[in-house]
């Protein structure tokens, strides 16, 4: 690694010599960040969105933040850390177990070298929390144990237990889920016997989406096909209560709309629950919720959907879907984001029991037969 791709303060000598051994051995996995970073203990030298201040002193947090800075926020209560994240993307608040300094050598290099890595710098807490938490006998090991990763905390989402709030459950392997459009498309697949199908119709014609949602439940009303319907939670509710042997199998959110949407109701109605993540931070904040699906993306680029992040890539999706497969319980893993029929044998090797895909099913020259090219690429790939 270039000592100018991640900079140290003063105040950690030891820490970019490990951070490189990090960077080196896993930068094939996961890239390298576009840009520099610096990680420092100074508000004075956090000036900039390239620098992530480490402290415990929220005066120089604010600071730090004024200044348009990155900032890791520590407290200790307890035997617990309390860490404030606040970077480009929000604030997370997170804790984990108190084992040493905060802010050992150790926990800093492998931050910078998470950061260094192309992750966020919500994410590369939770990497260095579950590394020093992990305690692998090959220092550069990357961490894969869900209870080595710290926990949310976030009152806004209430994180019930499963026998509070059960979502009614997907199979573990949801086969190939096609995202399309509106409710002819849905129609169509159902006749191609997709197994998944979700209708992510946009509009703000509100009658528009009742009727493409009705529709869509028709066509799917009495098949073998899952029907989901993105965001349109209220709809789907109303449309389903209403149909008898409703064709509606559940609903996908964004992690923007679990606080406002109805769970309990979404709950209450048998429906199933997807909920998009896009990193470590997302897949822990909607977790505690034991949703039917977690989404997992956008693994490639894709001009379908304006994404906050980069690309995560096979890489991410590994270490995400590692992670989520030591989870009691599991949830099914869908991976979402540019994935084709080439990229899908690859995609399957990280565990994930589904594969969404949107333009090579829609902008595909012959529908039917790119259907039977997925369907069977995906039972010769997928893992038991």
């Amino acid at each position: 690694m270039s000592l100018s791709a991640l900079r140290f303060s003063a105040a950690w000598p030891e820490a970019a010599a490990l951070a490189a051994q990090i960077v080196d051995r896993h930068a094939e996995a996961f890239g390298r960040a576009s840009h520099a970073w610096s990680v420092t203990d100074r508000a004075d030298e956090a000036t900039s969105a390239a620098t992530v201040l480490l402290t415990t002193d929220a005066g120089q947090a604010e600071r730090a933040r004024s200044a348009g800075a990155a900032v890791v926020l520590t407290a200790v209560e307890g035997d617990l850390l309390i860490d404030t994240v606040h970077d480009r993307l929000g604030t997370y608040r997170f804790t984990s177990a108190a084992q040493g300094d905060a802010f050992d050598a150790r926990f800093v290099a492998v931050f910078g070298a998470a950061l260094a890595l192309a992750f966020e710098p919500r994410d590369a807490l939770c990497v260095a929390r579950a590394w020093i938490a992990e305690a692998n006998a090959d220092a550069l090991a990357w961490p894969t144990q869900f209870d080595a990763l710290p926990r949310v905390l976030e009152p806004a989402l209430p994180c019930p237990t499963a026998a509070d709030l059960a979502f009614a459950p997907c199979p573990t392997q949801l086969g190939i889920y096609a995202v399309v459009p509106d409710a002819d498309w849905v129609a169509r697949l159902v006749a191609l016997k997709v197994p998944t199908v979700q209708l992510r119709f946009k509009s703000d014609d509100a009658q528009a989406v009742v009727d493409q949602v009705r529709r869509a439940e028709a066509a799917a009303r009495g098949s073998a096909t899952r029907l989901f319907i993105n965001d349109h939670w209220q709809v789907a509710l109303d449309v389903h209560t209403q149909a008898p042997d409703s064709g509606i199998y559940g609903i996908h959110l964004g992690q923007e709309d679990i606080d406002e949407a109805d769970l309990v109701a979404i709950r209450s109605a048998g429906l199933r629950l997807g909920i998009s993540t896009h990193g470590f931070a997302e897949m822990l904040r909607v977790a505690p919720l034991n949703p039917s699906y977690l989404a997992l993306g956008a693994v490639f680029a894709t001009p379908t959907k304006t994404m906050p992040t980069v690309p995560q890539g096979l890489g991410r999706l590994f270490a995400y879907a590692a992670a989520m497969r030591t989870r009691e319980p599991a949830p099914p893993l869908v991976a979402i984001g540019g994935i084709d029929l080439a990229a899908m044998p690859r995609v399957l090797e990280s565990g994930v029991g589904c594969v969404a895909v949107v333009r090579a099913i829609t902008q595909a020259p012959d529908v039917p037969a790119a259907v039977d090219a997925l369907q069977a690429t995906f039972a010769a790939h997928v893992r038991a």
